[in-house]
């Protein structure tokens, strides 16, 4: 399937700040489940937007939210009214149906992916690609998605590396047995050897043979719940 892809620019929540992103729609009629793009702080735009032009072209409207223009450490109160800008706009996109909305949080994304999996209702599913239980040391203090799991209430499938050096196969272990606890739908896949950052060709950690995989395991998990209508 032909994609199209293209810079964008919304206004975050705040109602002042521009937030530069990209957008790929798949071409053919809509409207399409919408997959919102939540990246991670190390690699340049690269690797997010052929992540978003895989996404149109299973048929989902992606848009790359382009929070680092907060840099590289932000206070979570900037990056959720971003987020709620990131709303508003795909709600403007006539080819989105934001009543089927799945988040993809990689790395630093993931934790701003579990925080939007709690506070928007729209949002049916979530990813995450090397995200976090517990905030790495020295990282912006700001709450931590081992202690929001208990209010996510859809499903969410967590890819992880066994080496990730950012955050330890331990935590990862700690929250999966919570999530399990809680009797969430969440589905934990690790693979060996892989690094953070696995999954985005232009982060330092990528590894094509655990990122093949994941994306597969990560369409499968969108087919099962935001299944592309055809």
């Amino acid at each position: 399937m032909t994609v199209r892809l293209e810079s964008v620019t919304f206004t975050s929540g705040d109602g002042a700040t521009p937030i530069p992103s990209y957008l790929a729609i798949p071409d053919r009629a809509g409207p399409h489940p919408v997959v919102l793009i939540l990246r991670g702080v190390a690699g340049p735009d690269d690797g997010y937007t052929e992540i978003a032009q895989r996404l149109a072209e299973w048929g989902y409207v992606a848009l790359v939210h382009g929070w680092k223009v907060r840099g590289i450490d932000p206070a979570d109160e900037p990056v959720y009214a971003d987020l709620q800008g990131a709303m508003s706009f795909l709600g403007s996109v006539a080819e989105a149906d934001l009543e089927r909305l799945a988040v993809f949080g990689f790395c630093r994304g993931g934790v701003h992916a579990v925080m939007a999996a709690r506070a928007h209702a729209e949002i049916r599913v979530v990813v995450v690609f090397h995200g976090f239980a517990f905030r790495p040391a020295g990282a912006q203090l700001g709450a931590e998605p081992y202690d929001l799991a208990g209010g996510v209430n859809v499903p969410i499938l967590v890819l992880h590396g066994t080496e990730d050096e950012r955050a330890p196969m331990a935590d990862m272990r700690r929250m999966e047995a919570r999530m399990q606890s809680l009797g969430k739908v969440c589905s934990f896949v690790f693979y060996d050897g892989a690094r953070h950052g696995f999954a985005v060709r232009t982060h330092p950690g990528y590894s094509e043979d655990a990122a093949t995989p994941s994306f597969e395991q990560a369409k499968r998990f969108l087919a099962r719940y935001l299944p592309v209508p055809g």
